[in-house]
């Protein structure tokens, strides 16, 4: 992602990532953060509790470098709903985190 902002730095680069109780999993998104962009958008929608035992994924998440302006306010709209469909418990939710310069 480095190299392609460095190429392309006025494009948008989304990153998919899943919401598991691995480390690797859980550090993406930080490593995303440390490339520097100026603006950036995550968000990570949970449908239930992480699995008790570890395994399996619980949600997801999406990086998103140079997003268009008005992706944060369509998100804050949808992810409610999306919650009510897709939430399998209680635990179900989202978080959204952005920078727009």
């Amino acid at each position: 992602m480095r190299e392609a902002l460095r190429r392309f730095p006025t494009g948008t680069f989304a990153v998919w990532y899943p919401m598991l109780a691995r480390p690797e999993a859980r550090a993406l998104p930080q490593k995303l953060a440390e490339i520097g962009a100026e603006s950036w958008l995550d968000v990570r929608l949970a449908v239930s509790a992480p699995p008790r035992d570890g395994f399996g994924m619980f949600g997801s998440g999406l990086y998103v470098i140079n997003p268009p302006w008005v992706l944060p306010e369509r998100l804050e709209a949808a992810l409610p709903w999306l919650v009510r469909q897709l939430g399998v418990d209680e635990s179900a939710g989202f978080d959204l985190e952005h920078h727009i310069e």
